[in-house]
């Protein structure tokens, strides 16, 4: 058993499997552009302050690893607490009693299905309330904010994932390693780093924009609104 552990390393990190319209497109992940995928979700992390001994709700299926697998790994070499929870209405209560008895800095993937569940518990509303950020699938974003909540994207972008910074005027992408441009049929994808897998002109934002204005919280790069922005609030 010995022997075998310490055997050849596999040159990829993983295979994930990504849409183009219809098309299921299997993309390889090697390990560099994993590392660097990695410190990547650490800069997203830091312009939250999300820290040691943070306690983040995860609702991420194992398929979603090629896209969770860096922000979980920098949450872990940063000694972030984290539980999971599956992303399908079928497990909400095991969010709810997460969220009821353990005190949550953030949730990372919250489904259409769970936020709607989720916003039937009367008992998970300040619970709700103190996350800090809902990284949120697009569908989730305007469930939540009819309800009064503040919830920042989460969004799988064919290969890439995409999140939105405190700002929350867009989800950002690392531009070292992706291109996003506007293109006749909507916003696309281009690989821009040293990628085991290559994309071009991925359509991934059929009524998406991009915000090219540098973003107040620091990171590189324009964003990509996938839904709407919210709506100004008054002053006072």
């Amino acid at each position: 058993m010995a022997a075998a552990l310490r055997g050849p390393v596999s040159p990829l990190f993983g295979i994930g499997l990504y849409l183009d319209g219809d098309r299921q497109v299997p993309f390889d992940i090697g390990w560099a552009e994993f590392d660097r995928d990695v410190r990547w979700a650490a800069q997203v992390l830091d312009v939250w302050d999300i820290g040691e001994a943070d306690h983040v709700l995860i609702s991420t299926p194992n398929f979603e690893g090629p896209w969770a697998s860096p922000v979980v790994r920098a949450l872990r070499d940063r000694r972030v607490v984290h539980s999971n929870a599956e992303p399908y209405g079928w497990d909400v209560r095991r969010s709810a009693t997460f969220l009821r008895l353990l005190p949550f800095r953030a949730y990372l993937g919250m489904s259409g299905e769970t936020a709607v569940g989720l916003l039937k518990e009367p008992d998970c509303a300040g619970s709700l309330a103190a996350l800090a950020p809902i990284w949120a699938r697009p569908e989730a974003i305007h469930p939540l904010r009819d309800a009064g909540l503040d919830p920042a994207v989460f969004a799988m972008l064919g290969p890439a994932l995409g999140l939105e910074c405190p700002h929350r005027s867009g989800a950002h992408v690392d531009p070292a390693e992706w291109r996003l441009a506007e293109g006749p049929d909507g916003v696309t994808l281009s690989t821009a780093g040293d990628r085991a897998h290559v994309v071009r002109d991925l359509v991934v934002g059929r009524t998406a924009a991009l915000d090219h204005t540098p973003c107040p919280c620091g990171l590189p790069g324009p964003r990509i609104r996938v839904v709407d922005p919210p709506p100004l609030r008054p002053a006072g």
